[in-house]
């Protein structure tokens, strides 16, 4: 893996709920790749994101899906723990072992969970990014909630697909 320069500017962070209802997924899934690709447009070459469930690994195979059509653009995966995925269904330990295998950078965080290392892991991509593309329902509490609420006191835009 070549050594990238990651610049903050030219930096993106996914945040999302790990549920995503069917009936919104095809909705969520083109607005994912419109602001994705709108970013792109705008300057943004990395995209970094937590590899969780729902929308972290919607955002993560989005971002895979244009790697041909946008050559420049990187998955930079922000695991939070090692074994992140190691009580996941097989079907997602699978997927997620071949969306960090396809990134173009992995950084891990911890070598075991902890409490509080979820947030720790979004506050590692918010020093690291100039804005964030979410899926936040409004709710205020949990890990999107902080992130969203974080990233606007750091006077970063944030993207919400929600609505």
């Amino acid at each position: 893996m070549e050594t990238l320069e990651l610049k903050k500017a030219e930096s993106i962070a996914f945040t999302g709920h790990r549920n995503i209802p069917v009936s919104q997924m095809d909705r969520v899934r083109e607005r994912l790749r419109t602001a994705i690709f709108h970013a792109y447009k705008h300057g943004k070459r990395n995209f970094y994101c937590g590899m969780a469930l729902g929308f972290d690994m919607l955002a993560a195979e989005t971002i895979l899906s244009f790697k041909v059509e946008l050559p420049n653009i990187r998955l930079i995966a922000v695991v939070p723990f090692q074994g992140q995925s190691s009580r996941w269904s097989a079907i997602e330990q699978r997927r997620y072992r071949q969306f960090i295998a396809q990134a173009d950078k992995v950084i891990v965080l911890s070598e075991r969970y902890y409490q509080g290392c979820l947030l720790r892991r979004n506050d590692y991509m918010l020093a690291h990014t100039s804005g964030v593309i979410a899926y936040f329902d409004g709710n205020p509490q949990g890990g999107t909630y902080y992130t969203c609420r974080e990233a606007r006191h750091k006077g970063m835009d944030v993207v919400n697909l929600y609505r």
